[in-house]
Order: C-alpha cells, then sequence, then structure tokens
C-alpha cells in the first residue's frame, strides 16, 4: 500500500509517512495515494488534502484516501490544535503578567496567502473543526502571540537592563522601567530605537520630518503598551485598501469643484523596468491636480485609435460638461486623438506649453555655436568629476557642485551653463593654485586644454551670452510649469515679455525664427487667446480688444463652449455693468482672473460660468511627468513583481496624500 512507503524521517509530523517531498522544494509534497503534487503549503497543506477539509478552500481533496488514514489525521489535527491553544493561553498569560496592568491585548490578521513581493515564509493555520469564522482572528493573534512572546522577553530585558527575580511583584517591574526612561533617557532611548530602523532600512533622515513620521509616532505614544505593529500583510491589504478608500473620498470631494472650475484631462505614457507600460490620467482644476487613474497598456498597440478610446473613456468619468481640454504631448498618437475628440466633445486638445518651450530649448541647442559651448562645459564637468582629487578641490574651492549639462532635457543645459559661470572665479582660482601646479593631472593634455580653456576669455563671452538668451525661456517655462496658479491665462503674455527680453538681450533673428515656428506650429491656440482676452489684467490695455486675430479665436471659442456668451463679452470689452465698478477696476491685477469674474461678473452669470472655466486651467501636463517619478520610486528593480493593481494603489495613494498634505498647508 501506498502508506507503507512513507516515512517520518523528513519531519517530526506522522503525516510525513503519507507524501514524498520534492526535491529542492521544502514545502512541497506528492501524495503516495493519488499521486497530486502541491508545490506550496508544506505538510499543514498535504493534512487538509488527505482530510478533505480546508479553512482557505484552495486545496484539492485525496479522492483515494483510505477512510482510516483520513480519521487519524483529523484526529492528529484536532490534537495538535488543542495543544498549541492551550500552550498559547498559558503564553498570553505570561505576556499579560509581563505587561503589567498598562498591558493590552490587541488582534491582528496574520498573512495567510500573501503573493511573492515578500521573501518571509508564510504561516498556515489549519482551524479546529467546530471553530466559528469570526473566532479565527482571535485564534491566530494567540499563534502569532507564541511567536513574539520570546522577542518580547529579550526586548524587554534589553530595555531594563538586569533580570528580574522570581518574587518580584509586577508593579515593582513597571517602577524598574520608569526608572530606567526617567529623564532624558526617554528620548534618547526611543531617539535609538527609532534611528536603528532608519540606519537599518537605508531610510534618508529628512524622511524624519514627514508630517506622517510625526503622526504615527504620537499615535504610538498614544496607543499605549502591549499593542503590536502592523504586520506586513495588513499594511499591502487590509490598510492600503483604507488609505484608497479615503483618497478616493478626497478626489470625490475636488470633483464637486470641476463644476464650476471646469478641469484639464492630462495624459502620458511611462514604461518601467519590467517594460510594464502605463498610461497616466491626472485631472486639474483651479490649482489642483489629482491623480485619477492609470492604464496598463503593455499589451496593446498604443495607436491613436487606442489612445482615442481611452480618453472617451475618461471625458465620461469626469464628466463632459466639465472638461474644457485635455492637454498631452506631442506625440502624433496623442496629438491625433485629441483632435478627434474635438470634432465629438465641446472641449479643446492643446499641446504640453512646457514641452513646446523644451522643444526651443532643443532647437536652440542645435546651432553650431551654442552646441560647442554646451560641449566644452561638459568636457569642464567630466574632466573634473572623472578624477576624485580635482573633484575634492573643487568642492574646496567653490563651496559646492558644478550642475552637470544633461543629456535629453534640454533646459538643463541652461542650469548647467550658469551654475558653470557663477563658479567662473572660483575655478579659475582653483587651477592658478599651487596644488593643481604640483598635481600630475595638470601635466596631462587633457588637463592643460582644460586650463586654457578657463582662462579663454572669448569662450566665456560666449557662454555669457548663451545664457543670456536662454534666461528669458527658462523664466517662462517655469511659469508655466506651475501647478499652484492656473496657468491659461499667462501664455500669451509670456510670450510677448519674453520676446521683448529677448529683443534687449540682443537675440539674432535666428533665434526668433525658431521661437516663431514653435509658436505658430505648436504652441499658439485658440483657447489660449480666449484666457487672454478674459484675463481682467490684460483686456483693457490698448489693442487687446480691438486685434482682429485675437477677436477671431475668441469667437472660435465661444462659439465651440458656448455660443450664447458672445453676445455678452461685448458688455466686459466695454466694461459695462459691474465690470465698471471702483473695486472691479482697482482688483484688475491683484486678483486671480478667475476670482475677479467670480466677485464681479454676477451680472452676465452665462458669461461669468464660461470665462471662470477657461480662466482656471492649466497650460501644461507637467504634473504626468512627475508622477512618473513616483512610478519609479514605487517600481524599482527591487519591487519589480508588484502586480499592477498594488502599483495603481500605492501611486494614487502616494501622489493624493502628498496633493491633500499640501492644500493643508
Amino acid at each position: 500500500m501506498a502508506s507503507e512507503g512513507g516515512s517520518a524521517v523528513l519531519g517530526r509530523d506522522p503525516a510525513w509517512k503519507y507524501c514524498s517531498p520534492i526535491e529542492g522544494n521544502r514545502n512541497g509534497t506528492i501524495c503516495n495515494f493519488c499521486g497530486l503534487v502541491m508545490k506550496s503549503g508544506g505538510i499543514t497543506r498535504f493534512k487538509s488534502h488527505l482530510m478533505h477539509k480546508d479553512p482557505h478552500n484552495n486545496t484539492k481533496k485525496c479522492p483515494r484516501v483510505p477512510p482510516e488514514v483520513k480519521e487519524e489525521i483529523r484526529l492528529l489535527v484536532h490534537d495538535k490544535q488543542k495543544a498549541k491553544a492551550k500552550k498559547n493561553a498559558d503564553i498570553e498569560e505570561f505576556r499579560s503578567q509581563l505587561r503589567g496592568t498598562m498591558g493590552t491585548h490587541h488582534t491582528h490578521l496574520v498573512n495567510e496567502d500573501d503573493d511573492d513581493e515578500d521573501a518571509e515564509e508564510e504561516d498556515v493555520y489549519m482551524y479546529p473543526t467546530n471553530m466559528h469564522p469570526d473566532e479565527r482572528d482571535a485564534y491566530r493573534s494567540a499563534v502569532r502571540a507564541s511567536k513574539a512572546s520570546n522577542w518580547e522577553c529579550e526586548q524587554h530585558e534589553n530595555i531594563v537592563g538586569s533580570k528580574r527575580k522570581s518574587g518580584e511583584s509586577s508593579a515593582a517591574k513597571q517602577k524598574n522601567i520608569k526608572d530606567i526612561f526617567k529623564g532624558g533617557a526617554i528620548k534618547e532611548t526611543m531617539g535609538r530605537l527609532i534611528s536603528k530602523f532608519f540606519i537599518y532600512e537605508s531610510v534618508a533622515p529628512a524622511k524624519a520630518k514627514s508630517h506622517h513620521f510625526k503622526n504615527m509616532i504620537i499615535g504610538g505614544q498614544q496607543a499605549g503598551m502591549g499593542i503590536e505593529p502592523p504586520s506586513p500583510y495588513e499594511i499591502k491589504n487590509k490598510y492600503l485598501e483604507m488609505e484608497y478608500k479615503e483618497m478616493e473620498a478626497y478626489v470625490n470631494q475636488q470633483r464637486e469643484k470641476w463644476k464650476t472650475y471646469g478641469c484639464t484631462i492630462m495624459s502620458d505614457g511611462w514604461t518601467g523596468p519590467t517594460k510594464l507600460s502605463i498610461i497616466n490620467f491626472m485631472v486639474y482644476s483651479k490649482g489642483t491636480t489629482v491623480f485619477l487613474k492609470s492604464v496598463d497598456a503593455s499589451n496593446y498597440i498604443k495607436d491613436h485609435k487606442y489612445i482615442y478610446e481611452l480618453l472617451k473613456t475618461i471625458i465620461k468619468e469626469v464628466g463632459k460638461e466639465n472638461v474644457v481640454q485635455i492637454v498631452t504631448d506631442n506625440g502624433s498618437a496623442f496629438m491625433k486623438a485629441g483632435k478627434q475628440l474635438m470634432k465629438k466633445y465641446n472641449l479643446y486638445w492643446t499641446p504640453c506649453a512646457a514641452h513646446c518651450i523644451d522643444l526651443i530649448f532643443e532647437d536652440i541647442g542645435k546651432r553650431p555655436n551654442v552646441i560647442e559651448v554646451i560641449n566644452n562645459a561638459r568636457k569642464i564637468t567630466n574632466f573634473i568629476y572623472n578624477h576624485g582629487w580635482l573633484l575634492a578641490q573643487m568642492r574646496k574651492y567653490c563651496g559646492g557642485d558644478i550642475v552637470r549639462p544633461g543629456a535629453t532635457r534640454f533646459a538643463t543645459n541652461y542650469i548647467a551653463l550658469d551654475s558653470l559661470l557663477k563658479k567662473r572665479a572660483d575655478l579659475k582660482k582653483l587651477f592658478m593654485s599651487d596644488e593643481w601646479a604640483q598635481h600630475k593631472l595638470s601635466r596631462t593634455k587633457l588637463g592643460r586644454e582644460l586650463e586654457q580653456l578657463l582662462f579663454d576669455h572669448t569662450y566665456w563671452d560666449r557662454l555669457t551670452n548663451i545664457v543670456s538668451l536662454y534666461e528669458p525661456l527658462y523664466v517662462v517655462l517655469q511659469l508655466v510649469d506651475s501647478e499652484v496658479v492656473p496657468t491659461m491665462p499667462f501664455v500669451y503674455e509670456l510670450m510677448h515679455v519674453m520676446k521683448e527680453n529677448l529683443i534687449r538681450q540682443g537675440a539674432g533673428d535666428w533665434m526668433f525664427k525658431i521661437i516663431q515656428d514653435r509658436w505658430q506650429k505648436t504652441l499658439k491656440h485658440p483657447l489660449h487667446a480666449a484666457a487672454y482676452f478674459l484675463n481682467p489684467r490684460f483686456q483693457y490695455r490698448r489693442g487687446v480688444g480691438s486685434d482682429p486675430e485675437l477677436l477671431q479665436a475668441v469667437h472660435d471659442v465661444f462659439a465651440k463652449l458656448d455660443p450664447t456668451t458672445e453676445s455678452l463679452a461685448c458688455t466686459f470689452l466695454r466694461c459695462k455693468r459691474g465690470f465698471g465698478d471702483r473695486a472691479a477696476i482697482a482688483s484688475r491685477s491683484t486678483m486671480v482672473p478667475a476670482e475677479w469674474w467670480f466677485m464681479y461678473g454676477n451680472q452676465t452669470p452665462t458669461l461669468r460660468k464660461l470665462a471662470i472655466k477657461v480662466l482656471s486651467q492649466t497650460a501644461s501636463s507637467s504634473a504626468c511627468e512627475r508622477n512618473w517619478s513616483t512610478f519609479a520610486l514605487i517600481h524599482t528593480k527591487q519591487r519589480n513583481r508588484l502586480a499592477y493593481s498594488r502599483l495603481e494603489q500605492l501611486v494614487f495613494c502616494y501622489y493624493n496624500m502628498r496633493l491633500k498634505l499640501r492644500d493643508m498647508e
């Protein structure tokens, strides 16, 4: 018989005589009766297989187990659980004595069926046959208590610093604990315990300033002794789900604003370290951005048809009456899908203004004279950062690091050149010093070339000129990249001011041609024109209300978003009704445009509603790009086995929690 082939040598459990192990897998078993192979769960799951009772309902019943073996295993499990329950009760009594009168028991759910994200071995529980499901939490807590008791005893002894005498009362024990934590010892001991976690888990010390870290410490202090911390399973299941629901409620609160101020749907794509391809959707409205959702597009061709269907779903979820525009990058699929949506809905697709400005940086950086200056700057920084001694000397003389030119983000070239220019005098001091003259690097060919370059006045003059040309562009990029204030009302004006600054800097015609080409072909949009027209700060300037090109763009926007408002625009244009009030005139340049309309446009409610929606939008989708750093932070090489559903939950909570905290501050 199959039972005769088994042996108890493999483990102490008598049930091993009815199965065979799987080579190389200590948790695997092969049933000697039916031949079923189970790769996980160990001997506990195998016993469920034989006795036809599994609390998790994930084990197949053995069709060939003899009745006497089945009964033997059932009694074996019952006796074992009965003995363990008695042991746990004894241990809990001991733990209660150890805690004294301050201790309270707290029930936790032990990880029973965790995924592969944690490398720790998980327990599999077998419950007595007559146990009610509602009692299982307490039962699992008792099992955990038995495992935790040794650890608690050890920590208790470490803190107290001396062993207890057998006749000591619980009151005396508490007194000794208080004595050891008197005065500064409390803060120092707590500080050391927390610091051990930070150091061992490689947590940045700056995280100690986190609002949530401080709340965690306060919550632990208020909970008192005896409360166990949550398990990994609870954090990534129970508490993550609770946080997700709380953030969903917060996002739903923001939805109420969309009805009044309208909203912008922002979208962008990201590919993770495991080639997981995700399309991100965020919603902006009047200075607030929320992470709405992301879609796993790994198994789809991301052409304009697919993007179009996704955006249709998002528009329906947000509410088509709330959507003013969709902002994406200038990728052909997004652009084509956006233009198709403009035909179907009363909304606009607009390109990301920050991305367009970045493309102007790219076009300028392609000029031969600019390329030469950037390459020489890269040569300087690379030489310094490739030699440890020279890098240390540079930090000593300059008091910090030099920003190095980037390979992809073109605006970083300006930041790097500006950083190099500011440290020019200190770098010259370094290369004039005795330390440099006596070091072997000064005698290398590259070292001599670098020294010659640093004292080349012509090079520094050219670098200064390029920085002065880049600066007006960079100022515009910083402003349109903001999430705090709606930037739509200022795009037209910012481009105008930028051109004026470049004229003062003596920019050549070639640069104005680059800017004009990008403006006309990519960035210029009727929605930007309408926002400029409706902005009270600019409307009453000479020529704004009579510019035919501007008026045509405004006409197109009014006709698409709300045709009934066009006739009312004359009231605003001629400063009639409430728009001519002394308070309205005085606050044109001091109030946020949308708030100005909210305050003074009540005599033209239809026009006010449209103006508020147009003026409350952003001009960029940079929030999407910034959110990719959140995905990269969470979906690391060490955590690349995260299931997509959990990854989305983590990102949804992480981004919206930070947003909520920012709004609170």
